[in-house]
């Protein structure tokens, strides 16, 4: 018997040895919770999500936040740039509420409370977001932030249950500051030229973006010994299609339905 000061502890191989092909739950199971919530990555990984994705943003005092939008106002009743709100301010805002009154209050998830609930419970696709908006954002990516990061998947010991997808800046930053970290390549904003690009900052995986998909780019990828991820597919019938061209990862908004379809035909 179990005392009430014992602990239960489920880990997932690491992003090395974890077989292939993944179905990774595109910020978190997001057809049942808010995207990128404690709620939604807790779901996808209570469901059997081996793999889940999800974006990091830095507050004005420099604390990781998980967000996708550097806006406000599509997730929550806040407005202005995350980037510009301290942490505190952030607090003020509900980040529930515009996914349904169900999750009224919800509180933006800092980076630091994901890996203390779920480390080594899931391998992170972690989406470092250059800060500010439009094609100059994506030439820089701070040193500052990416230790930081570093830092606290060391703390909480995700090291190696983790890669960074991101911009080319995002991959040239991380390859400077953490080069023994997975890296993936991602497609914006030059989707066509994505594998190229993965060599070139020796990135072990790229995030091949549709409709920007062709069996010539999987091939080469592969021949370079680069995963494939594909962002993103919520249609069950066009899953097999995928994985049959050489897919490795496929990112889903509606994780069950997608994993079932695969445990489906493998019966």
């Amino acid at each position: 018997m179990i005392s009430s000061t014992s602990s239960l502890h489920f880990f997932v191989p690491d992003d090395s040895t974890m077989p292939y092909p993944r179905i990774c739950a595109h910020r978190g199971f997001n057809t049942v919770a808010p995207e990128n919530s404690l709620a939604a990555l807790g779901a996808a990984i209570g469901m059997g999500a081996v793999e889940i994705e999800f974006d990091v943003r830095f507050t004005r005092d420099g604390v990781p936040v998980v967000a996708h939008d550097s806006h406000l106002e599509r997730v929550s009743n806040g407005s202005g740039m995350i980037e510009d709100k301290t942490l505190a301010e952030l607090y003020e805002y509900d980040f529930g509420s515009r996914f349904s009154p169900r999750f009224a209050n919800a509180k933006i998830a800092l980076f630091e409370e994901i890996l203390g609930k779920f480390s080594r419970h899931a391998v992170f696709n972690l989406h470092l977001k250059n800060p500010g908006e439009g094609m100059d954002s994506l030439k820089y990516y701070s040193p500052k932030s990416m230790e930081k990061i570093v830092e606290l998947l060391y703390k909480h010991n995700q090291q190696q249950h983790v890669y960074f997808t991101g911009a080319y800046s995002v991959m040239k930053c991380a390859l400077e500051v953490a080069p023994e970290i997975s890296r993936c390549m991602g497609a914006y904003p030059e989707p066509w030229q994505i594998i190229d690009r993965a060599i070139e900052y020796k990135c072990q995986k790229a995030q091949i973006f549709l409709p920007y998909i062709s069996q010539e780019m999987i091939d080469k990828a592969h021949a370079n010994n680069i995963k494939c991820n594909l962002f993103y597919c919520d249609d069950p019938a066009k899953v097999q299609e995928y994985l049959n061209m050489g897919i490795d990862t496929i990112l889903t908004n509606d994780y069950w339905s997608i994993a079932r379809s695969i445990a489906d035909k493998s019966l």
